[in-house]
Order: structure tokens, then C-alpha cells, then sequence
């Protein structure tokens, strides 16, 4: 295996081809994260609640805190840019199951970040987290987040009907996930 040089990367966790994966640094990065839990196209499939920097920076401490909740922040390669941030949540270590979700800026939507993210989150949820079982849910009108989902190889369950609220009208949600056992094999292809 060839030696990457991460020196001039900020904190790596796991490092991917045009991305890395560091842990958030709430008084340096809850600025960006209440920036794009207030933006108006990334709330549509996410929060709906406002969040200020006080508000993001105790959220993401708290975060921390919680045993059961992993949170990274995404970051270019070519200049440590924070552009998103990628968690398991509700990790139940009984069951060896959690749920994946990332949320990218949208300045960045549409490159393939989100499936390398998506990727590297799979590779320490089942390579080191040893779990049996990563799933997502996308509301159904997520196009880029379900091609995210299947082009890193999570398999479509089936949809929740009207489980979400938004805007005056009920959504239906897209359940996805991926075993071990597929991401393994996934690995030999």
C-alpha cells in the first residue's frame, strides 16, 4: 500500500480520494453548520428549526457527548474546506445497527462528494464500528441523496408513507441500507 502524505490535512479520521473526514470543531465549525441547517433547500430534507451559532455549537457538543452518535465533518483534500459533515446516529450496539446520514453544502451538490462520504462512513461503521447494519432514509423527493445511497452501494427497502411534514404536505420517506456482508463483498468486486 502506498503511503499518502495528510500532513497538510486538517485532523484526518479517514481519508478518501478527493475528501477526508475529520472531527467537527464546535467553536470553529458551528458557524457552517447552522449555515446549512438554516439554508432553505437543505432544510427541505432535513431540520426545520432555526439554528444560531450558540445553538449549533451545543448542539454539536452534545453530540459528542452521545455515546450513541458519531458525527464527522467533511473536508476537501485540495485546501481542508469544510463542505459538509456525515454521522451514524441511534447506534445500537446490541443489534450492531445504526442509521447514516450527511449533509453537504450546497454549494457542492452534484460532485460526487456525498457518495465518497457516504463510502467512507460505511468502510468505519462496519471495518471498525463492527456493525451488521447501516440504513438511510431520504424523503422521496431526495433525488441526489438516494443516488448518493445507491451508488455506494445500499439496496432500496421500501418507503414509509407520509412520515414527514414539510411546508403543509406529508412526504414519503425511502428507506435504504447495506449488511456487512454485502459491503464486504463489495470490497472483493
Amino acid at each position: 500500500m502506498d503511503y499518502e502524505d495528510t500532513s497538510h490535512l486538517q485532523n484526518p479520521f479517514l481519508v478518501g480520494e478527493r475528501t477526508y473526514l475529520r472531527p467537527l470543531e464546535p467553536v470553529q465549525d458551528n458557524h457552517l453548520y447552522s449555515t446549512w441547517m438554516n439554508d432553505a433547500e437543505t432544510r427541505r430534507y432535513f431540520s426545520i428549526y432555526p439554528t444560531s451559532d450558540t445553538r449549533g455549537k451545543e448542539r454539536l457538543e452534545q453530540l459528542y457527548k452521545d455515546g450513541k452518535h458519531i458525527i464527522f465533518g467533511v473536508a476537501l483534500k485540495s485546501d481542508n474546506q469544510l463542505i459538509g459533515l456525515v454521522g451514524l446516529k441511534d447506534i445500537n450496539t446490541l443489534n450492531q445497527s445504526a442509521e447514516f446520514y450527511n449533509i453537504i453544502d450546497r454549494r457542492f451538490w452534484g460532485k460526487g462528494y456525498g457518495t465518497e462520504c457516504t463510502k467512507l462512513m460505511l468502510q468505519y461503521g462496519f471495518l471498525e464500528l463492527n456493525l451488521n447494519r447501516i440504513q438511510t432514509e431520504d424523503m422521496e423527493d431526495n433525488i441526489g441523496g438516494q443516488r448518493a445511497d445507491e451508488k455506494a452501494g445500499m439496496k432500496y427497502e421500501g418507503t414509509l408513507r407520509q412520515v414527514i411534514l414539510r411546508f403543509g404536505k406529508y412526504h414519503n420517506v425511502r428507506v435504504y441500507s447495506i449488511l456487512r456482508e454485502e459491503y464486504l463483498e463489495s470490497l472483493q468486486q
